[in-house]
């Protein structure tokens, strides 16, 4: 895994720069290590966020068909 690794930049404000830092500082990490985890663990929740939602879009389009229907059924 060594020779998998990718250097990224990322520019943040002021703020979270200082909430990294001091993360970093209380739990004896690297600030690397507390971006690291903030990636993947951000990541994992994003996925089941954005998972979430697009299940979330595809009943509530099914939902509307169906009353859509069953509005038509009633007019006939």
């Amino acid at each position: 895994m060594a020779g998998d690794i990718h250097h990224l930049q990322i520019r943040t404000d002021h703020r979270v720069r200082e909430k990294i830092k001091k993360l970093a500082m209380t739990h004896h990490r690297s600030t690397a290590d507390i971006v690291r985890t903030s990636l993947e663990l951000g990541l994992r929740l994003l996925e089941k966020l954005l998972e979430a939602q697009s299940e979330m879009v595809t009943e509530y389009i099914q939902l509307l068909k169906k009353e859509s229907r069953l509005k038509s059924k009633k007019k006939k």
